[in-house]
């Protein structure tokens, strides 16, 4: 896609904010979504106090803009892997604009086929404590799998523990997953997670507010837990204490009127307190993984008003005009290999096996079939790994 005069100005309007609010007053971010990048940068003083912002953030906004060295800031795009994602232009998630303090970009590390799937699919936000117990792995594990092998795209903040064997579990189910970094893409943090690190950069997602080279202070973090539970379509904490950063990526979640799911924990144990009061407080409780993710995918059908989800991973086959027709009853499938999996349902209950048998698709992209097909109510779960036609 060519970029507009206009365009090309917004983008460089929203890097120079990036910049700005990586480090100090985040408060130009407030005024992003009723003004924009390009009015924001281009404000003097008198135009941010009249929008409502404190004058000695206005006249500092005003300073640090104008000592902005813009040489740094596109030497720092000079990675060919890197790409800056404007506010409000093609390939910023739209669920970030929802945020009062949404970012001015999203630093990304990820081949394009990736991100544009990650932004068509459903997406969990799996988060917990980084003092993980071997409850916390076993359970977060399960989950993960469950929704990974489901093609729902697992977001997590590659932080040790929870974050860890979220991105580990789902890249092994040959799943998405990204990693929402409290530091610029290119950093590695933390070191203990360099392998994971690359991993992630070659099948993943790697995404930020903050620029290349930035690296992380206690305060990135929960910048980043909102950026998560924006991202996600739900937010999974399957262990935590009462002072995790994961409540607070469940606080954001509620905020944005997002379903949180927590699985429960023992009532004498520090590490499932937080999981415990979150339920109190109405949480969905988190009690089998397959169970969850049908609930998780009810839910998301009910927030995305019962829409389908664009196509997912997997090439669309393309049906010519002398491929034999498999009848006017399929006329509402969406492409071919949804027409297979209708084709092989309408004999009975199949599983997963049988699916994979008769469609002679891959892993992957069965499931990103199944779950557009159970998100559109065209298909439902008849018990673990088995499914039935509903139309």
């Amino acid at each position: 896609m060519s970029e507009t005069r206009g365009d090309k100005g917004r983008s460089q309007a929203a890097l120079g904010l990036a910049w700005l609010t990586a480090v100090g007053s985040v408060e130009p971010l407030k005024l992003l979504k009723e003004k924009g990048p390009d009015a924001l940068w281009a404000a003097s003083p008198s135009d941010l106090e009249g929008w409502g912002m404190r004058p000695a953030a206005a006249g500092g906004f005003v300073k640090k803009r104008e000592q902005l060295e813009w040489g740094r800031v596109l030497a720092s795009l000079a990675q060919p892997e890197v790409c800056f994602l404007p506010f409000g232009l093609p390939g910023y998630p739209a669920e970030l604009e929802h945020l009062d303090l949404p970012p001015a970009g999203l630093f990304v590390m990820a081949a394009s086929e990736v991100w544009e799937k990650t932004l068509a699919l459903p997406r969990i936000a799996i988060v917990g404590t980084r003092r993980m117990t071997s409850y916390g792995a076993r359970v977060t594990e399960q989950f993960a799998a469950a929704f990974a092998r489901t093609g729902v795209v697992v977001v997590s903040g590659l932080a040790l523990g929870v974050d860890t064997v979220a991105h580990r579990t789902a890249l092994e189910c040959e799943g998405l997953t990204v990693a929402v970094l409290g530091c610029g893409v290119d950093v590695i943090y933390p070191p203990r997670n360099r392998g994971l690190y690359e991993k992630l950069r070659s099948a993943g997602a790697l995404v930020s507010e903050f620029p290349p080279g930035c690296t992380p202070t206690r305060w990135n973090f929960p910048r980043r837990n909102r950026i998560m539970a924006a991202l996600g379509d739900a937010v999974l904490i399957t262990e935590a204490s009462p002072t995790s950063g994961a409540l607070q990526t469940a606080t954001w979640a509620l905020t944005l009127g997002k379903p949180v799911f927590t699985v429960p924990g023992s009532i004498y144990d520090p590490n499932h307190q937080g999981c415990n009061l979150l339920l109190y407080d109405g949480a969905f409780p988190a009690l089998d993984p397959d169970k969850t993710v049908q609930d998780f995918l009810r839910e998301t059908r009910i927030a995305r008003g019962g829409r389908e989800l664009p196509q997912g991973p997997g090439p669309r086959a393309v049906q010519s005009p002398t491929q034999p027709s498999l009848g006017d009853e399929f006329a509402y499938a969406k492409d071919q290999l949804w027409r297979e999996i209708l084709q092989a349902l309408s004999k009975g209950p199949c599983s997963v096996d049988n699916l994979l048998e008769a469609s002679g698709r891959g892993v992957r992209e069965l499931t990103v079939a199944l779950t557009q097909m159970e998100l559109a109510g065209v298909v439902a779960r008849a018990g673990p790994g088995m499914y039935v036609r509903c139309l």
